[in-house]
């Protein structure tokens, strides 16, 4: 019975490493979303909020493709665009945001790899084991990420409008969030029509890169460059796809733009 016993354990304990996403080493290679098995939507929703994490809003983004749109403790400590990640649920799989790609791009020399453990922790505990996506990059390259030479990075932010009261202003929106350090998260609905470029590059499975979002500082309001930001999402696109969609980051600055008039 005892040695039953100590089977039963050892075999508890090999399923509970098997979900247990590798912190051990930098890799020299990172994914951008984690995959994950499909699930209901209802039920995701539960086990997110069961697991320390906050639902800002569930966005249609295009088809059959819903994105929820969580936030925690952790990440809204960064004070960043990162405040957020976005959940991409459809009836394949399950695309999340990887919280270690997006610190090591967005939060640059001050990110440590395994920062993020507890979120990803808590993200393999709501949504089962958590694979790789084949969007991946060089790890060294995302603290100084940009597409190609002479193309937007992190820091090249564009402000959308100058004001008081900025946030009372805006409209269309799929949800807001205010840091700890004040400012203000918004995320944005796009038209179907803008977001159809994700079919035009046949990443639909991908709509975890929206909604996109504008952050509000006391009198200004700004976005990553969209050049930056669809290139850091979508990591093994072509120069050819890009240009595929060359209308799209100046279409997504003029949707937001005009969301604050």
């Amino acid at each position: 019975m005892k040695k039953l016993f100590t089977t039963i354990a050892v075999t508890i304990l090999l399923i509970t490493n098997v979900v247990a996403y590798n912190f051990s080493s930098i890799p020299s290679k990172i994914s951008a979303y984690f995959i994950a098995p499909t699930q209901p939507l209802n039920r995701i929703k539960e086990k997110l909020v069961d697991n320390g994490f906050k639902i800002l809003a569930i966005t249609n983004i295009i088809d059959n493709y819903n994105v929820i749109t969580i936030t925690n403790d952790e990440l809204q400590a960064t004070n960043t665009y990162m405040a957020t990640i976005h959940v991409n649920v459809n009836s394949s799989d399950v695309r999340i945001q990887n919280p270690s790609y997006l610190g090591a791009a967005f939060l640059g020399d001050e990110y440590k790899y395994g920062q993020f453990k507890s979120t990803v922790n808590a993200l393999e505990k709501a949504l089962g084991s958590l694979k790789d996506s084949k969007q991946k990059i060089d790890f060294d390259e995302l603290k100084d990420y940009n597409f190609m030479i002479g193309m937007p990075k992190v820091d090249d932010t564009i402000t959308l409008k100058r004001g008081k009261n900025l946030v009372s202003k805006v409209k269309n929106i799929a949800y807001k969030l205010t840091l700890p350090n004040g400012l203000i998260l918004v995320g944005h609905k796009l038209s179907k029509k803008t977001n159809k470029f994700l079919k035009t590059l046949n990443e639909e499975k991908n709509a975890q890169i929206l909604p996109y979002e504008s952050m509000i500082f006391k009198d200004s309001v700004q976005i990553l460059d969209p050049k930056f930001y669809l290139a850091l999402s979508l990591p093994n696109l072509s120069m050819g796809q890009f240009m595929e969609i060359a209308s799209i980051p100046d279409e997504i600055e003029t949707e937001i733009r005009r969301a604050y008039r």
